[in-house]
This record gives C-alpha cells, structure tokens and sequence, in this order.
C-alpha cells in the first residue's frame, strides 16, 4: 500500500501542473490615475481587452478568449494558483496538503481525504475574514456551476466538503482524484457565505441576478472592484490588505477594445499598457514583436496556448448539413482537405513542435505516449473527395460537391475576429474540393452569446484546453443547453458512452496508467472526429516599455486564468 500512496503524491501534482465596437479615444495610460499619495505619485495601468465581462464567477468567465479570462487574478484569488515555472502553489491555503504529512490519506474503502489549512491574514475585499467556512460555501457553489459552467468539473465530484475549524478544511473524494490539488479560482471560484449564503438557499435564477455579480462584486485578489463600468471599463483600486503584500500599482482599468487593430493602435499611442492573451492575432502580434525590438518600445512574450480546432456541430437540432453529424466519412474528408500544415506556417512561421494532430503540448510528458492521433487524416484532397462520394456528396459536371437531393452543398464556417485568417485559408481549401463555403465572423459581443456559440450550423473555431483539460470538451453530460443557460464545456453536443466513461476513469487513475488512458481518449477523438484540428495557439501578451507585468513569468504559465498571478508585484515607471 505504501508504493501506491507514494505513486499518488507524485502524480497528483504532477498532473495538476500539466491541467492549464472601437471606443472614443483616451489619455495616455501613464497620465491616468490622479496625484500623490503618502508612497509616491499613484500609479494606474491600462489593459485592453476584446471581450466584455458580463459578471463575475465560473458562469462567466469559462471562455478564454478576448484576454478578459486571463485577467482574473486581478480580482480572484483562491486557494492555489501557479509559481514562475508554472507549478501549483499555495495562495489563500497555508501549504498544499501532502502524503508525507498525512494531510492526504487514502482510507481503505478506497476514499480520498485531503485537509487544507487556510492563511490566518486572508481578507475579502469587504474586511472580513476568509475562513473555512466560506470554502464549504464556495464548494457548494462550485458544485452547482459544474452543472452549468466548464469550470468547476472537478469539484462535482467532490464526495463532502466539511469545515473542521475556522482555519481547516477537509476535501472527500469518493476515490483518489488526480486534479485534488488544483483549486485555483477556475476550479474553487471563492465566494463569501455572509453576502450570500442566505440568497444561494432561494431562487437559483434570481440568485444570479444579484448585484453581487457585478458591481458589488467582492473577492480575495490583490484589486478590488470600484466601477464595473457596464463590464466595458472596469476600475480596480489596490487591496491595501492583500495578504502577499500591499500591492505596488494603485488602480488597474480594463477597457474593452473590441477591434483587435484598435487596441493595438491604443497600445502603440501610449493609450493602453498591456494587450493580455487571446487578444491579438499572431500578424499583429510577431509584427509588433520585432517593430519593438528595434524601437525598444515594449515586449511581447510568447507561450503555446491552447489547441485551435474547428468544432463541428453533431446536434441535428442545429445541424446543417445535417449529414455531418452523422457521416464521420464527411468530417474525416472536411479535415483531409484542409492542409494544417501550410495553414500554421502561414499563420504562426518559425515555431516548431506545434500541429494540431496532437492536443498535448510538445513539452508535456505525456506527449511521447500520446503521439499524433490525428496524424491517420493526413492533408488529402483527393481521399477526401472519395470520402465525400462515399457518404453521398458527390462532384458535378461543374465541380461543385452536391447531395442526394442534388443541392449544393453549403457550410458555413464561424470564428471569432482573431481567427479571421484561420477561417479565410481554411475556407479556400475547402472550396477547392467543391464545396460551397460562408464564412461568418461575429462582433466579439455576439459571438460570446452562449446560445449562438451552442447552435452554430456547421463549424466554429475555438482554442479551449490543452493536455487532459480538453476533454470536458467532449463529455456529454457537460452539453450547452438551453436547460444550464448554454453554459456546458461541451459546445458541439458531442455524445460518445465510451468517452464519458474514460472521463470517469482518468478522474480517479493515477500514475503511469494514467497516459494510456488518455491515449485512449485521443485514439476515440480521431476516429469520431469531432473537431478538425489546426494546431496550437500561439498566445502573446503586448507590454509597454516601462511597465512590468506579465512578461518575466509569463512563459511558463499553464493555466489561461493563472496569467495575473503576480499582479500584486506589477509595477511601472
């Protein structure tokens, strides 16, 4: 028993780690932020983002894209979060809990307890204590939002939540649990019981209407909210009872600059400090990379983000054609046609070890044993014509691809502005191989519309996961639907036992089994094909010289919300 315990206290943390309209114009960011305080003049940073927020909590911030997700530790902090080399450490917890202390044991029925000490010196923005407490609180909460929200999976399977005293708190998993680490705000979004443990017990619809949500907004980061400015132009003021420490920046702002080309020219006018993640495409980003490097006017740093796929919709609700949700042959010919390869060279030249044909980083340990599952759909134009003919979408006298009822085929392909590009090479290919292609690119307002993210008609872009965090993605009982406000992981209604099952599994496998179950989770993505992979994202984040944030750690980040971790040290001239 002894070397089983031991090979759990290696794999949980080792899988924890590897889980991760244009406005007026305004000042310059560096003249914004008032007069002198008893430390100095006050200092304000500018940050741009595409996206709005329209609340705070796991509901809203389950997208990653537009920048506003990894701005979260701005504001929310929880138990854990992530160190310079990307691996989990303690924030509002004590220590992590351990198998060599006995803070995590594995009871002989098979269960999993794991007891977390909290800080003494935490506060909310309000005054008050954190305690243990507002943990159980949180949990409950987070167990609700994993019924509604991406966020959270881990903790509806927490067994039971229990306050031991004030400062101690015991987590129960019904077996061992390889994420029981991992609870930072995107897995335990911290919540405080006495604003809101009495609405929580009523009305869950108008629970979520609370003010609470936006402009009362109260939480544990290193920045309080002032102004939620309608989600469009936040103000945050420095918490002065952080408990790492006062932090040195005196009020952030984020704007949202919904045209990426806007907010980049905010950013080079001295308007705007920092362009986070997600927000700007790689021409504009590399662009400005090396009109910098001979200017010196900033820095952008780089780090392999996220997976970039086209999902394909398979609920026939929604489905058009609708023969794609149900012919594999048709999405196996779809992502013949397209050469990835080409497209990412075009797209993000000169960084290697990134296809899509695999969803796990380069740098993963697992990467060895998980291969390149979709490397069987190789670039194919002609094998993807013959899958098309052998599903029944045949080539005219035209060379239009046409039905069984001899209508052309139509598909129409959606992505968010920063995948304009992706969306653009994709399409040609496709056209090339007959078919007939609309290509949709939303305002970053409506394409955050839960519902018409879940009811797109045939193919939609998005980069959400890397590595295991992917597969919630693909599990069916995690499907947007009108019943969870659309909030479900799952986008494309994706519907396969088999998976839901080796989700289940990898939930409580730990050690080196733990690789060849996700091999097998690979291996059932490329034969369903599901989503047509392009390859991984590239995130950057744009910094202003004269400004430190974000870029030293940068890096090595994991997780997308783990991004302002040490917004609390971020300084400028």
């Amino acid at each position: 028993m002894r070397t089983d315990i031991r090979a759990i206290a290696w794999a949980v943390p080792l899988f924890a780690v590897l889980a991760c309209s244009a406005p007026s114009p305004i000042p310059t960011a560096s003249s914004q932020g008032g007069g002198a305080g008893p430390d100095g003049p006050a200092k304000t940073l500018v940050i741009a983002q595409v996206n709005s927020i329209k609340g705070f909590g796991p509901w809203w911030f389950a997208s990653t894209g537009g920048g506003g997700a990894s701005l979260g530790e701005i504001h929310t902090v929880s138990l854990t979060s992530e160190d310079r080399n990307g691996h989990i450490e303690p924030r509002a917890a004590a220590r992590l809990p351990s198998f060599d202390d006995g803070t995590i044991v594995v009871q002989p029925d098979g269960r999993m307890e794991a007891t977390w000490s909290l800080r003494p010196d935490v506060k909310w923005h309000n005054g008050a204590s954190f305690t243990a407490d507002d943990v159980v609180f949180s949990a409950a909460l987070a167990r609700f939002a994993a019924e509604t929200s991406p966020l959270s999976p881990g903790m509806r399977l927490a067994e039971r939540v229990e306050a031991l005293d004030p400062l101690t708190v015991r987590i129960t998993w019904p077996t061992t649990y390889y994420r029981a680490l991992n609870l930072g705000h995107r897995d335990l979004w911290p919540f405080p019981k006495d604003l809101l443990g009495e609405a929580f017990q009523g009305d869950k619809d108008a629970f979520l209407d609370l003010p609470y949500f936006t402009e009362q907004y109260v939480s544990l980061g290193p920045f309080r909210l002032v102004d939620f400015g309608l989600g469009q132009n936040m103000v945050f003021e420095r918490f002065d009872d952080f408990y790492l420490g006062r932090p040195k920046i005196s009020r952030i702002i984020t704007r949202t600059i919904e045209d990426p080309n806007t907010a980049l020219a905010h950013l080079k006018a001295g308007a705007v400090d920092v362009i986070p993640e997600q927000a700007l495409n790689a021409d504009a980003a590399l662009q400005l990379r090396d009109e910098w490097r001979q200017s010196g006017g900033g820095i952008v740093t780089t780090r392999p983000n996220n997976w970039l796929r086209f999902a394909v919709q398979l609920d026939p609700r929604w489905a058009e054609p609708a023969e794609l949700g149900r012919d594999v042959r048709l999405r196996r010919g779809l992502l013949q046609a397209i050469d990835r390869d080409a497209l990412r060279e075009a797209i993000v030249p000169g960084f290697p070890d990134i296809s899509g044909d695999t969803f796990v980083r380069s740098t993963d340990p697992l990467a060895q044993v998980i291969g390149y599952p979709f490397a069987r759909h190789p670039f194919d134009p002609s094998r993807a014509v013959q899958q098309f003919a052998e599903a029944g979408w045949q080539r005219g006298a035209d060379g239009r691809l046409v039905n069984q009822q001899n209508a052309p085929v139509r598909v129409e392909m959606r992505g968010f502005p920063i995948y304009a590009r992706e969306l653009a090479i994709s399409a040609d290919y496709l056209r090339q191989v007959g078919l007939e292609i609309s290509e949709v690119i939303p305002s970053a307002a409506r394409s955050r519309e839960p519902e018409y993210r879940s009811t797109f008609p045939a193919l939609d872009a998005n980069d959400r996961g890397a590595g295991d965090t992917v597969f919630v993605a693909f599990d069916s009982r995690l499907q947007a639907l009108a019943e969870n406000r659309w909030s479900g992981a799952n986008f494309n209604h994706y519907v396969n036992p088999a998976m839901d099952g080796l989700i289940d599994q990898l939930y409580t496998t730990v050690g080196n089994q733990q690789a060849q179950v996700i091999k097998q989770m690979g291996d059932i993505l490329a034969e369903d094909v599901p989503v047509l992979p392009l390859y991984f994202k590239m995130s950057f984040v744009a910094v202003r010289q004269g400004v430190r944030a974000m870029t030293d750690d940068y890096p090595a980040t994991i997780d997308s919300g783990a991004a302002a971790r040490h917004a609390y040290l971020w300084e400028r001239d």
